[in-house]
């Protein structure tokens, strides 16, 4: 027969704390170690059936490696005893059965610890059982020597003040295990380091007018910023003076240095304040040409991809040229990217080539305007493919533009006349027609056919030859001259 309490007792019942560890025990302990304490004496007097590390971590929301520190600081404080290691497991001494029996006799090597900083620091700093607990906690947990600890020790009262706090060495050991710095001489490569990304980062800070001293956080930045990205000091000062905000911040002064990183040829090397120059004289050009085309505000990282791309075809005052054309056609960023492409696949390199191509296609749109509007009554909008139609019957049928007016006449009143004047244009320069008086003649021949049926026509017949029919006196040829004259002899362009 066993006797046993209900598993749920131990939520209605109480756990005595002997006031002899609240007095002498609980004062130098760190919370955690408390916390650990008192919940494993609760399952002293209410025991488990199973009970492990793991499980007091998940608990106490704690790690697991911070449960086993405070167990280990317990037991050189005599007061729990450890029985095995694998897995590790203790026993909780009564500590009044401990005093009686006068126990109290701790780990030999952790007296001998505790006698070298003694002996290091004597008449400099005292220090308390539970800092020289924590000291020790470095050479446990993260297997630091003695004689790493004591250089660290001499290395923060030097640079930190006799008075300087346990917390600030302890964050330094764990870089030296980090580090795996385990000689005097490692230690110190590592701790100078340290200290050169402090004052580094204290510059900053001032630079910014930030007066806070520097955060975890704040290192970490720093330590991404010299040794991730490998900025040297000057870039990132460099970098403080592009901020441009009366609001100091950090992120921003992370998000100029990611910019720079990302844009900058210098793959290799460490990136200078030239370079931060570069990025940040290429990011204002590029806000230069957004406001060309009307786009202002926050750049976004879409918008560097692109005029990225811009600069590798052209240099920043041919991308103005390009922005100032898309304005006009009121078109938005992207279409300048496709602009200066055209104007590579053409072969076009010199700015002085880009401006007279400009000019010119602006003669060929005004003219084509005009032509439109004589059909609609109102200017229209003229695209890329009826400037092809122009240079198709320029350049490869060899029309002057009062020709070209002629045929514009003619397709007057055709539902389309572009296509009309196109075909009419190709008849002409089949069959050689190349003035006025050649379409005249034309006209008459092909009357001469119309009224005799019976007369086979030379070659074939296309719909164009019908403006035969049209009557080129009067209004319709006042008209081409008006045009022609407001052109100002475009024809000859």
């Amino acid at each position: 027969m066993t006797f046993a309490f209900d598993e749920q007792f131990a939520m209605f019942d109480i756990t005595p704390v002997e006031n002899h560890f609240i007095l002498e025990y609980l004062p130098g302990a760190r919370g955690e170690y408390v916390k650990v304490y008192l919940y494993g004496l609760l399952y002293c007097y209410h025991p488990r059936k199973e009970m492990n590390i793991s499980d007091i971590s998940r608990e106490l929301f704690m790690s697991e490696e911070e449960v086993l520190a405070a167990f280990r600081y317990w037991e050189r404080r005599g007061i729990v005893r450890r029985i095995r290691d694998h897995p590790p497991e203790w026993q909780y001494v009564n500590i009044k059965q401990k005093d009686l029996a006068g126990d109290d006799a701790p780990d030999p090597e952790y007296t001998e610890f505790c006698r070298d900083i003694e002996n290091s620091f004597e008449g400099i700093r005292d220090f308390h059982g539970s800092e020289l607990s924590d000291c020790y906690e470095w050479k446990e947990a993260m297997h630091l020597p003695t004689e790493v600890i004591l250089f660290l020790l001499q290395y923060m009262a030097k640079n930190r003040g006799k008075h300087f706090k346990i917390r600030d060495a302890e964050k330094m050991a764990i870089r030296l295990s980090q580090e795996n710095a385990f000689t005097a001489e490692e230690a110190l490569e590592v701790l100078n380091r340290d200290e050169a990304v402090v004052s580094g980062l204290k510059k900053i800070l001032r630079k910014l007018g930030m007066k806070n001293s520097p955060s975890d956080a704040n290192l970490a930045l720093y330590r991404k910023w010299t040794e991730d990205w490998r900025f040297t000091q000057e870039a990132i000062e460099e970098a403080c003076d592009r901020t441009g905000t009366s609001v100091p911040s950090l992120a921003l002064l992370d998000r100029i240095l990611e910019n720079v990183r990302q844009s900058s040829q210098n793959a290799d090397g460490p990136l200078d304040s030239g370079d931060v120059a570069e990025a940040s004289q290429r990011r204002q050009e590029m806000r230069q040409v957004l406001r060309e085309v009307g786009q202002n505000g926050a750049t976004t990282p879409a918008q560097e991809n692109l005029y990225n791309q811009m600069r590798d075809l052209y240099p920043q005052g041919i991308i103005l040229l390009a922005a100032r054309e898309c304005a006009i056609k009121q078109k938005r960023f992207d279409s300048v990217l496709k602009l200066l492409q055209s104007w590579k696949e053409r072969g076009f390199s010199g700015e002085e080539e880009i401006r007279e191509h400009i000019s010119e296609f602006h003669r060929k749109e005004e003219f084509l305007k005009a032509l439109k509007a004589r059909w609609s009554g109102k200017e229209a909008e003229i695209g890329q493919k009826t400037v092809q139609l122009l240079d198709k019957w320029e350049k490869d049928l060899g029309f002057s533009r009062e020709m070209i007016s002629l045929a514009a006449d003619a397709a007057l009143e055709v539902r389309k006349p572009m296509a009309y004047m196109d075909k009419l244009l190709s008849y002409w320069a089949e069959k050689q027609i190349r003035t006025e008086a050649d379409v005249l003649r034309d006209r008459r021949e092909h009357q001469e056919r119309y009224q005799n049926p019976d007369k086979k026509p030379e070659g074939k017949s296309v719909h164009a030859q019908d403006y035969g029919q049209r009557d080129y006196s009067g209004e319709q040829d006042e008209a081409r001259r008006r045009m022609l004259a407001m052109m100002g002899g475009a024809g000859d362009a």
